[in-house]
């Protein structure tokens, strides 16, 4: 498993910024076109598109293949379909995703035994990032087993973990307990509650947001600004 999440740290460095967008819809609706005067607007202060099921069963599968095809070198894609099942199943799906372009994918720890797949050098060169906790108030039985799954995280070849900016605690402890090498990206920021630079202030590498990008009337304006606010707390 690939560990080395060169292409997105040098975009962050490059841009000055720690904006990935989770694209799952715009105002107008998803079409080719409309992403394509959407990132084309975001490009100059976003870093990573994280994908999900949403817009992947509003397009076509190969639609979105294309999407990444043609904006590769400007982002970093990555894939978040919730993959929670046995480890053959992941191991399909991971291919699948590189196959399609992506750059990175987010797995759900929660179902263990997942050595086999990760751990296996041969296997596949995308990044994964494993979900810890969500930005979900509700999701207390994640939460109630937080501390298990940071600790599994650790044996595992993973790029980095998945950690909510609306429970910036739980990052400030998974900051002092991960590996250095590992990368914290944390959604929720915006429309969940969470103000930009929260995550990175207590100790999160990238900060995920969502509508209040998506739906503004001014991303571009609005992403500016975002970064302005993340800037204080590079690293």
């Amino acid at each position: 498993m690939h560990v080395d999440i060169g292409k997105l740290r040098k975009l962050g460095e490059a841009k000055s910024s720690r904006i990935i967008v989770a694209l799952d819809d715009l105002p107008g609706g998803v079409s080719p076109q409309s992403i394509d005067i959407f990132l084309e607007e975001i490009a100059k202060y976003v870093v990573g598109i994280k994908i999900g099921l949403p817009l992947v069963l509003a397009m076509d599968i190969s639609d979105v293949a294309e999407l990444i095809g043609r904006f590769k070198g400007d982002f970093y894609f990555l894939a978040d379909f919730k993959l929670a099942d046995i480890p053959s199943i992941v191991k399909k799906e991971l291919s699948l995703i590189e196959r399609n372009g992506f750059d990175g994918a987010i797995l759900h720890l929660f179902p263990l035994g997942l050595e086999e797949v990760l751990n296996d050098k041969d296997n596949i060169s995308l990044d994964v990032f494993g979900l810890v906790a969500m930005s979900h108030p509700e999701a207390r039985l994640l939460d109630q087993h937080f501390g298990d799954l940071l600790e599994y995280s650790t044996r595992l070849s993973l790029s980095g973990v998945v950690l909510p900016a609306t429970k910036p605690e739980l990052i400030q402890k998974a900051r002092k307990y991960l590996p250095p090498r590992y990368t914290i990206i944390s959604p929720g920021i915006g429309a969940q509650g969470a103000e930009p630079g929260t995550a990175l202030k207590h100790g999160a590498d990238f900060e995920i947001v969502g509508r209040m990008l998506t739906m503004s009337r001014d991303p571009r304006d609005v992403a500016e600004k975002i970064v302005e606010e993340q800037r204080r707390w590079l690293r």
